[in-house]
């Protein structure tokens, strides 16, 4: 049995030495390879399930954090978790059917959102998420409604508002790109834009993020364009064609605005109406804007602006003042270029075309002391406007121009208009000014004093050629320094000037008219304490004037002042006119019909009127005229009378006594009168034939000329003296002392005639009188005359020799003067029985004469001293007294002319 054999053999032999035992292979391997298998077999299934399954978690997440306010729908979910991306399609997000208000109603349409390089590991630790970009594109937001009942959560920074319970999200790139937005609540609040493109880089919402100062909405850098957005707004439409912002390139531009008022709103809110083609802003901080509130950029540029502003047409109510936006504005240069405005709705529209504008280093901080050497915040401004028209107190107000420079200190103005009211408006009363100005020049200004102290500082203004119609208020207004007072606490301007200048000063009695003025003002000051300080004229410490024509009625409307040139110097004292004249209206026949009783009419001419040693101070502070000395050259003075007509029933003002009833000072130490001529015509109703007399050659000075009670006494009274030549033949040396103040109006003058025929009296009294001297010489005569308010006394002495008288007679069917018998017999008479040929008397007796008249307060003093000196005469040839007094008060009086 061999099996057997081999079997015991086997076992019955000595056992042979066993070998090491060989390990069995492991199985590790393969169980982490089908761990790896499986996991990768369970994340396929899985990430087939996990996007309908994200899609769904997303969202009812949306519709629990909104408390079912809204529902989201994702047309297409995708993820990529190695590429760690989402990427959402048709996105839609929808307000539900019934809402708590709490939150705004919101339509949101999103073709494609993609969200990539998100961090998985820090999405699950819930800390900072990085994020590489998120983009939207092509968005459609809708805001319907906002919120009625905002939760507490509503105003919370957007950091602690995220989902998770993220600590923030760090966004590379966030892009909402091809977006169409609509602001559409139930208000009169709307916007809508048709295309925008948002971008932000490196954002950070976190804590940390919102409080670097550097970050803009928590990114480093944003980036918006947008397209045709309009909208409406406070009943005002607006439109606006583009607009882009670049925080990294620190620029803002917008395009063409519109700005326009819709519908009829509201009488207490005003209405704008602005074009605006473009305004860019560049060096812009964004940042500090944000957290400092602190406006900083380089340039500010406005083109185009062309605005309309219709102000409000009743009260608004009234609010605190409003709190600044800007704590802090840095601006280094703003430029305004073609601009137009309109202001309406208002008493005082304005318009103003081509405005140019340009400021420099603008520098604002709430809060602390102005900087007195800034002009509107501004190192300097620019202004130039175009023309311009305005309405200010009822008076239209125009111009061509007006250029401001307030670095160099200088205002031009051209072609200034202004217009008076229109009959019926206006403020009844009230000044009226009609103004021309070709051009006015203001340079040395001080615009930074002017509006941080009120305190007006220029080198010169400089009018000129204006023509200037100018009519006061019938009420005197305040002093200038008070009307100035609203607006300016000083003024201070070395020097004034105007050239060419047309003045008429209307709505007076005596209205005058300046032509071809010109005016220099030195160191004016206007302020309370210079308006009566004595060292300055009128605020200015000197002026000085000459003009051409100067012109103003007299006893309007029956004469006319003149003065071919006129000059004025403060500092010299002197006022001169040159190539003065009165001309009347009317002849003294139309004197007398136009006055209705009888008025001559006079004309006079002067050479020159100097005023020298005038107060100028005491005459424009108090209207007192005081000065060392007038001088009045080769005056021409022609009176025409009629004495047809009644006398005058007015007292006549050409009398001492007039003096006292003066409402002003007047106080002349010396008046001169120098080469005078007087050339006297009148009409009696005897005959038609015009007698006339003339006084040559005169010469007078006059001593303290005053009404003055300091001055003017009875120890002290105006003195005088004239020498003068009647008919330019016979020689007058004439004196007076008249106390102006005595309310008797007693004086005394006295002088002497001759020698000079009668004869050359004929020229008036044949005509006038129908007495002619026949004979006689004049050798000398001498008078003394006291006058009061009731009459005239005196004593002449009258020295003639061969005096015989021809009365004579008129016939108008002849209209001739001749003599008649009767008048013959009449003059024989008279001659040997009433007149004495000589004087001294044939027995040598020198006869005085005895000067008495009453006086006439309806006649001038003039008219008193020649009735004395025609009584005392008539007394002297040996007419009674009584006769002599009564032949020296006649008048004549007859029906005025036809």
């Amino acid at each position: 049995m061999p099996e057997t054999l081999a079997t015991a053999g086997s076992s019955a032999a000595p056992s042979a030495p066993k070998k090491a035992a060989t390990p069995r292979p492991r199985r590790w391997g393969r169980w982490l390879l089908g761990i790896v298998g499986l996991v990768l077999v369970l994340a396929f299934v899985a990430l087939q399930f996990l996007d309908p399954w994200l899609q769904r978690k997303l969202e009812k997440q949306v519709t629990s954090q909104t408390s079912g306010q809204y529902r989201l729908q994702v047309g297409e979910l995708h993820t990529s978790l190695w590429q760690r991306a989402i990427r959402l399609r048709n996105v839609r997000l929808r307000p539900a059917a019934t809402v708590a208000d709490t939150l705004p109603r919101v339509r949101l349409d999103v073709a494609q959102l993609n969200v990539t390089g998100v961090s998985l590991l820090a999405l699950l630790r819930k800390s900072v998420v990085p994020i590489d970009s998120v983009v939207l594109d092509s968005a459609r937001i809708e805001v319907l409604a906002l919120a009625r009942k905002p939760t507490k959560n509503a105003g919370k920074p957007l950091h602690e508002q995220l989902p998770m319970q993220l600590k923030g999200l760090e966004i590379g790139y966030f892009g909402l790109l091809h977006t169409q937005a609509r602001y559409l609540p139930a208000s009169q609040t709307t916007a809508q834009v048709e295309r925008a493109f948002l971008s932000a880089h490196d954002l950070l919402i976190s804590p940390a993020g919102a409080a670097d100062s550097q970050r803009l909405g928590y990114a480093a850098n944003w980036y918006l364009a947008m397209q045709q957005s309009e909208g409406r707004a406070a009943g005002h439409r607006f439109a606006v064609a583009g607009l882009l912002l670049s925080t990294a390139k620190k620029q803002l531009q917008l395009d063409s605005i519109r700005i326009s008022p819709e519908g009829p709103g509201q009488l207490q809110n005003p209405r704008l109406d602005l074009d605006l083609q473009r305004l860019r802003l560049t060096g812009l901080e964004a940042a500090a804007l944000q957290h400092q509130r602190h406006f900083r950029a380089d340039s500010l540029l406005v083109q185009r602006p062309q605005l309309a502003y219709t102000a409000a047409q009743a009260p608004a109510k009234t609010k605190g003042a409003p709190t600044p936006f800007f704590k802090e504005l840095d601006l280094a240069h703003l430029v305004v270029s073609g601009g137009m405005l309109q202001v309406k709705g208002t008493a005082e529209p304005t318009e103003i075309q081509r405005i140019e504008i340009g400021a420099t280093d603008m520098h604002y901080a709430a809060g602390t002391m102005p900087d007195l050497k800034r002009l509107l915040y501004a190192k300097s401004w620019t202004v130039a406007l175009g023309q311009a028209r305005s309405t200010v107190a009822a008076h239209a107000l125009s111009m061509v121009s007006l250029r401001l420079a307030s670095a160099a200190g200088t205002l031009d103005l051209r072609s200034l208009r202004i217009r008076p009211p229109g009959p019926g408006q206006g403020k009844p009363g009230g000044a009226r000014v009609d103004l021309t100005l070709p051009s006015l020049a203001l340079t040395g200004l001080d615009a930074a004093a002017l509006q941080h102290q009120q305190h007006f500082k220029a080198n010169s203004l400089v009018l000129n050629e204006p023509r200037l119609t100018f009519t006061p208020p019938k009420q005197a207004p305040p002093p200038v320094w008070k009307l100035l007072s609203k607006f300016l606490r000083r003024s201070d301007l070395t020097q004034f000037k105007v050239n060419k200048a047309d003045l008429q000063i209307g709505g007076l009695r005596h209205s005058p008219e300046v032509f071809d003025l010109n005016l220099t003002g030195q160191s004016i000051r206007i302020d309370s304490l210079t308006a009566t300080a004595p060292d300055r004229i009128a605020y200015a410490r000197s002026w000085q004037a000459n003009s051409g024509l100067v012109t103003a009625p007299f006893d309007p409307p029956y004469y006319r002042a003149t003065s071919q040139k006129m000059r004025l110097d403060t500092d010299a004292k002197t006022f001169r006119f040159d190539q003065m004249a009165l001309t009347p209206k009317y002849s003294a026949v139309g004197m007398n019909l136009h006055k209705g009783y009888q008025a001559p009419s006079i004309s006079i001419k002067v050479a020159s009127l100097v005023f020298d040693g005038l107060d100028f101070a005491a005459l424009v502070r108090n209207t007192d005229f005081r000065m060392a000395r007038i001088t009045a050259h080769s005056p021409l003075v022609r009176i025409a009378s009629d004495g047809r007509g009644p006398i005058n029933p007015n007292m006549s003002k050409v009398s001492p006594e007039e003096m006292l009833k003066l409402p002003v000072v007047v106080d002349v130490r010396k008046f001169e009168i120098k080469g005078g001529n007087l050339y006297s015509s009148y009409r009696s109703p005897l005959t038609p034939v015009v007698g006339t007399l003339s006084i040559n050659r005169f010469n007078s000075i006059f001593y303290n000329l005053s009404n003055d009670p300091k001055r003017q006494t009875p120890a002290t009274p105006l003195t005088g003296k004239a020498t003068t030549y009647l008919q330019n033949r016979c020689r007058l040396d004439a004196n007076v002392s008249m106390y102006l103040l005595d309310p008797r109006g007693r004086h005394r003058v006295w002088g002497a005639f001759g020698p000079g025929p009668f004869a050359m009296l004929n020229s008036m009294t044949v005509p006038t009188r129908l007495v002619k001297f026949k004979s006689g010489d004049v050798r000398r005569m001498r008078f003394d005359l006291q006058a009061d308010r009731q009459g005239v006394t005196g004593t002449s002495w009258t020295e003639y020799s061969g005096l015989q008288m021809t009365l004579l007679s008129y016939k108008e069917s002849e209209e001739e003067i001749k003599k008649s018998l009767f008048s013959r017999v009449k003059s024989k008479v008279v001659n040997v029985a009433v007149v004495r040929d000589q004087n001294p008397r044939k027995r040598g007796e020198l006869v005085t004469g005895e000067m008495t008249s009453t006086r006439e307060p309806r006649f001038s003093v003039f008219t008193l001293w020649r009735q004395g000196i025609v009584s005392g005469l008539f007394h002297n040839v040996g007419v009674p007294q009584k006769i002599a007094q009564k032949l020296s008060e006649s008048k004549d009086e007859a029906p005025l002319p036809k």
